[in-house]
């Protein structure tokens, strides 16, 4: 009976750690049984990469064609040796991503460790949902697949709760506990890693927007910056000096390391696409003209679509806080993130070429402000009385039911992804070849190449040269081999009929296979 007594008005947190609990089983689920089946071509040059690297036993392979970044800052680092155990890349990179949610959770109970469960609780909630599943989408850039961008979103994080941590103590002229020795070690290691693998981006986008956000506020509070934040600041800087200089010495720089003002004609174009990117991240914007609103899909997106909107509102709003001097320092570290990254890609030329927006650049700021979001609205329900904080909180219950209920149905509808790829490369291995050339199908081949090692697959162009991305240079406008060597045509794409040919090379058919003629070189 004392025990009931002593938790029975801890039902918002049991009842928010049962929904956490089933969101973490959820994406164990997905990344062990789905990575498969979602293969698509940016996750397929990480995990050849990845491959060759465990095959090479370097981390920096001779004569590579880095494209981006090293991919090391991601479910990479870990997967790498998880690889060498298991020789199985899916099962690899599926485990590597539940160790990394696990420490992206750490980090957000880290943030708010001050504060009641609930406030941990519900963030972890929101931000475990997979909005969007796909390609540069939300549930893969942070949980599933390649989780290309979990570790940049959480640094700044973790440094948020650092900050917070280390003043703290500093008011109660305290020692740093071991907690604290341990946060500012794991961040440092982390900025290190994305310093080198992303150069100045996390830097520039997470680091230095808190760094502001904080000696502003300690300018206008008349307060000295402890010594200890003022020698991390000092370790950040090493690290972003020395990780840039090997990145630089390996890649020649990251793309991101060239990125452009965007001109006064594009200004008004990109600054929309800025804005409705916001929403499209999290779902609830499409470039579909068929979506019908009154239906489930339909009003999936109305909700998505509702949650960005409910947190631009709590951005405004503090805002207006902040103005005032009402605002405390995590508000105004976890804003400051939120408002720079907003300001950085309205003005920069980051779309490539996008109708919409390359959205998963906002990751970096919305995840801050998913997390100010959740302290305005529990900050907000503890004002009202008993019976109204119940009804509200059991309706912010059903909404992350509700989103993530009908987001994992659509992840684990989404079916197998490259059928009639497994169908070719099946085929293939069958044939004892050592080339195998897709015309005009650089994503098919990147992809081939991780379902199959037992011939290369490689891009062949109209002008009879092969071009390959994330992988070694000299396959980089090289002419095809002719010898034990096909090429394959995707038949929806060209209509080449039983020969043709390609510069001085003559092709002529001899199977169809996965809705691809396959040639041989005469």
């Amino acid at each position: 009976m004392n025990l009931i007594k002593k938790y029975k008005d801890k039902y918002v947190e049991f009842g928010l750690g049962a929904l956490l609990l089933i969101q973490f089983l959820l994406i164990c689920v997905c990344n062990l049984t789905l990575i498969d089946n979602n293969l698509d071509c940016d996750n397929a040059k990480m995990f050849r990469h990845i491959m060759e690297i465990w095959e090479r036993k370097t981390l920096v392979i001779p004569d590579w064609s880095y494209t981006t970044t090293l991919e090391i800052d991601c479910g990479s680092l870990l997967a790498i040796p998880i690889y060498g155990l298991t020789d199985n890349i899916y099962l690899a990179y599926g485990i590597a991503n539940i160790l990394i949610t696990v420490l992206m959770l750490a980090v957000i109970f880290y943030l708010f460790k001050d504060k009641e469960f609930r406030y941990p609780l519900l963030c972890a909630n929101f931000i475990c949902i997979p909005y969007r599943l796909g390609m540069l989408d939300y549930f893969n850039m942070m949980f599933f697949a390649g989780t290309q961008y979990i570790i940049k979103v959480m640094v700044p994080l973790l440094l948020v709760g650092i900050v917070l941590d280390v003043e703290t103590q500093n008011k109660h002229r305290q020692k740093l506990h071991r907690l604290t020795v341990c946060a500012i070690a794991v961040y440092v290691f982390l900025l290190f890693i994305t310093c080198m693998s992303s150069s100045v981006y996390v830097m520039a986008c997470g680091i230095v927007p808190v760094c502001i956000a904080y000696g502003v506020y300690k300018f206008f509070k008349y307060e000295k910056v402890p010594v200890s934040l003022i020698v991390l600041l000092l370790i950040s800087g090493l690290c972003l000096v020395v990780g840039n200089h090997i990145n630089v010495s390996i890649m020649g720089g990251t793309r991101g390391n060239s990125m452009v003002f965007c001109s006064v004609y594009q200004m008004l174009a990109n600054i929309s696409s800025c804005f409705f990117g916001m929403f499209e991240l999290f779902g609830g914007a499409t470039t579909s003209f068929e979506l019908q609103i009154f239906t489930l899909k339909g009003v999936l997106s109305v909700a998505k679509i509702s949650l960005v909107l409910l947190m631009l509102v709590c951005a405004i709003w503090n805002i207006t806080k902040a103005l005032k001097g009402k605002a405390q320092l995590r508000e105004i570290l976890l804003l400051g993130i939120f408002v720079w990254n907003y300001f950085i890609l309205n003005v920069a030329n980051v779309r490539a070429g996008s109708a919409t927006y390359e959205f998963r650049y906002h990751l970096i700021g919305m995840i801050p402000l998913m997390c100010l979001t959740v302290i305005t609205l529990v900050q907000g329900i503890k004002t009202l009385r008993a019976e109204q904080q119940k009804w509200l909180w059991g309706m912010a219950g059903l909404v992350i039911v509700f989103l993530l209920a009908g987001s994992y149905k659509e992840v684990f509808e989404s079916g197998e992804k490259n059928a009639e790829l497994k169908e070719l490369t099946a085929y293939c291995k069958k044939l004892d070849l050592d080339y195998i050339y897709m015309f005009m199908g650089s994503n098919d081949s990147d992809i081939c190449r991780v379902l199959d090692d037992s011939a290369l697959y490689m891009h062949l162009g109209e002008n009879g040269k092969t071009w390959i991305y994330d992988y070694y240079n000299y396959y980089i406008d090289a002419f095809p081999e002719t010898e034990r060597s096909i090429v394959v045509v995707n038949d929806e794409a060209y209509a080449t009929g039983d020969t043709f040919a390609i510069q001085e090379h003559t092709l002529t058919r001899f199977a169809t296979v996965g809705g691809r003629s396959l040639y041989y070189f005469n």
